[in-house]
């Protein structure tokens, strides 16, 4: 039985890979995967609270909150947020690598792993 592929929006997309790229510039993406796993199974609830308790201010962000809890009600767009903050991530760790050199965690795996 394959997984049921869902169509995301191309709006969605770009919210999804703008939130990504500001996490991982800020260097959060290791508690923002974290955090966002766990509340994974939570996030039709969590939308719909939110819808709730920010009802007063969505008005003064215009679409643009609705928006973002739409996206983020979905948890097919919170499993994408994450697996797109692990792609920049790695990415980021590679130029970051071909820039400085391999970094001490690297030099040691490399050393422990290489010799089997």
């Amino acid at each position: 039985m394959s997984p049921k592929r869902v169509e995301i929006s191309e709006r969605e997309r770009e919210l999804i890979e703008k939130v990504a790229r500001k996490i991982v510039d800020m260097e959060l993406e290791g508690a923002a995967i974290m955090l966002l796993q766990t509340i994974k199974p939570l996030t039709k609830i969590g939308g719909e609270l939110a819808y709730f308790y920010l009802a007063p201010f969505l008005p003064l962000l215009e679409d643009k909150g609705y928006e973002f809890l739409d996206t983020f009600e979905k948890r097919e767009n919170i499993e994408l947020l994450i697996r797109r903050m692990e792609k920049l991530s790695k990415e980021r760790s590679k130029e970051k690598e071909k820039i400085q050199g391999p970094s001490f965690l690297n030099k040691l795996k490399k050393k422990l792993f290489s010799s089997r």
